[in-house]
Order: structure tokens, then C-alpha cells, then sequence
């Protein structure tokens, strides 16, 4: 209560206090703007890395991934709409093994990264197969990517970089996330996965 006190404190004219209630009113349009500019910079590095690697990059407004050309049910993804859950740990700044559990059996999908682990990027992914089936695997995307504290989850407050600097911020992204997968074997590993996981 007394730090809604202070803050209120701030606001010593009507002038000022219309200004924060419109910013407010546009903090939606805002961090959309923020997405936009980063995708735009993930696109290009995208089309640039990833021809003949066998793997398709993707984005909307929710979030960002690669999925194997040849399979729609698996992807390394970034999804925002989760990283602002109070309730949900697991997710702060995450990235993610995306499976479609509606078609796919994603406790064999777990096993199979487990046998295949040495292969793949997924050294330093842990276990979440536990917390929700879609994404049995989960890392904590490091805060120097983004520029800020360790402390620091929420979508807004990481894609502040994308105001001045889009394009270092997708290529911090790109090599975090997601180039350690892109290339033809994790590519036909993962296809390989599906397969195996059909439900």
C-alpha cells in the first residue's frame, strides 16, 4: 500500500496523470510494435540460416519457433503469452521442445530426447514433462541476451532492446535458441521422434 502511495506521489498534475493512463491504454500496441520489430530481424536471419537445413522458421503474435519442413507436431518455440504467468516457474523467459500432444504422444517423444540427448541441443534444457505435456522440455533463455537482470522475466521488460537494437536482439535469440538445432540431423531426428510418437 505505501509503494502505491509513492507512486501515486508522481502523479502531480491531471496532465500527468492522462499521460500515464494513455500509455497504459496502449501498452498492447506497444509491445506489438516491440514482437514486429524483432520478427522482422528474425526473418532474416532465418531465411539466411536455414535453407537446406531442414527446418522451417515461424512466427504470430503468441510466439516464435522452428518446426522440422516435413512434420507440423514438434518445434523449438518461444511462446510469450506464457512468460508473464504468476503461477507458472517453469516458464520465466522460456524457450521450449513444442509437441502437439493431441496427436502425438509426448511422454515417448521425452524418452526419445533422453536416448538421443547427446545429439541434440538439449544439454542444458531440463525435464518438464511433469508440469504440462506440451512442452517436456523447458531452459531459461540467459538474461545477457536480452540486456537485463537476471530477476528480470516479463515480455515487456525483455523486449525493451527491440526499441533501438531489433536486430542485435534477434541475433542473441537466434544463436541461443535456436541455432544449436538448425541443422538436417536434429531436423530428422525430430521428424524421426513424431513418428515414433504417433499416437
Amino acid at each position: 500500500m505505501e509503494e502505491v502511495k509513492q507512486v501515486l506521489a508522481l502523479f502531480n498534475s491531471q496532465e500527468k496523470w492522462n499521460a500515464f493512463i494513455e500509455l497504459s491504454n496502449m501498452k498492447d500496441d506497444i509491445v506489438n510494435e516491440l514482437k514486429s520489430r524483432l520478427l522482422v530481424e528474425l526473418q532474416i536471419i532465418a531465411d539466411n540460416s536455414l535453407a537446406d537445413s531442414g527446418w522451417l522458421f515461424g512466427s504470430d503474435n503468441n510466439g516464435v519457433y522452428i518446426k522440422p519442413k516435413r512434420t507440423e507436431l514438434i518445434a523449438i518455440s518461444i511462446e510469450w503469452s506464457w512468460w508473464n504467468q504468476s503461477n507458472v516457474l517453469w516458464c520465466k523467459r522460456g524457450t521450449f521442445l513444442w509437441v502437439d500432444a493431441n496427436s502425438i504422444d509426448s511422454s515417448k517423444v521425452f524418452e526419445q530426447v533422453q536416448t538421443y540427448r547427446n545429439k541434440l541441443a538439449f544439454q542444458d534444457y531440463v525435464e518438464n514433462i511433469q508440469n504440462h505435456t506440451w512442452f517436456p522440455y523447458v531452459k531459461q533463455i540467459p538474461a545477457s541476451v536480452f540486456n537485463v537482470n537476471e530477476s528480470t522475466t516479463s515480455i515487456e521488460e525483455c523486449l525493451y532492446m527491440a526499441k533501438d537494437n531489433a536486430k542485435l536482439l534477434a541475433e542473441n535469440l537466434w544463436k541461443q535458441v535456436f541455432e544449436p538445432f538448425a541443422n538436417k540431423e536434429c531436423a530428422n531426428l525430430m521428424e524421426f521422434f513424431v513418428i515414433n510418437a504417433s499416437k
